[in-house]
C-alpha cells in the first residue's frame, strides 16, 4: 500500500461545495477528486512550461474546440514565449541581420553624447 500523508487546507465556501459536490456525484472520497485535480493541473503546467494550452476537442469535427486557462497557466505559457531559446527569421531578414553584424552603422550622436555623458557618471 503507497504511504501517504495528510494534507489541510483552506478553500473558498465555494470551492468546498464545488469539491463536495464533484466527490458525491463521482463516488469517491475527497481525497480522489484532489489527487485527480493535481494530475491534470501538473500535467498543464508541464506543458504550459512549453508555450502549449489546455483545450477541450469536440466529439465531432462540427463541434467547437474550447480552450481553458487559469492564471497561473496563462503566465507559465506566455514565460515560456519570452526568452526564446531560438529565433527563426525569413532569409531575406536573416541576411540583412547578419550584414548589419559584419557591417555595423556608425554610432549617432545622440548615442556618442550618452556615451560621454556614461562615463562621466561612473566612478
Amino acid at each position: 500500500m503507497p504511504q501517504t500523508e495528510r494534507l489541510q487546507a483552506s478553500l473558498p465556501t465555494i470551492t468546498m461545495r464545488e469539491l463536495t459536490r464533484l466527490s458525491e456525484e463521482l463516488g469517491v472520497d475527497k481525497s480522489a477528486v484532489v489527487q485527480e485535480a493535481l494530475s491534470l493541473f501538473a500535467k498543464a503546467a508541464s506543458e504550459a512550461k512549453k508555450g502549449a494550452r489546455l483545450a477541450f476537442l469536440p466529439p465531432t469535427p462540427q463541434g467547437t474546440v474550447r480552450e481553458f486557462s487559469t492564471p497561473l497557466l496563462t503566465h507559465m505559457e506566455q514565460a515560456a514565449h519570452l526568452d526564446p531559446t531560438e529565433i527563426v527569421l525569413p532569409d531575406g531578414d536573416f541576411d540583412k541581420v547578419a550584414a548589419r553584424i559584419e557591417a555595423p552603422a556608425a554610432p549617432t550622436p545622440a548615442l556618442r553624447a550618452l556615451a560621454r555623458k556614461r562615463r562621466r557618471s561612473q566612478p
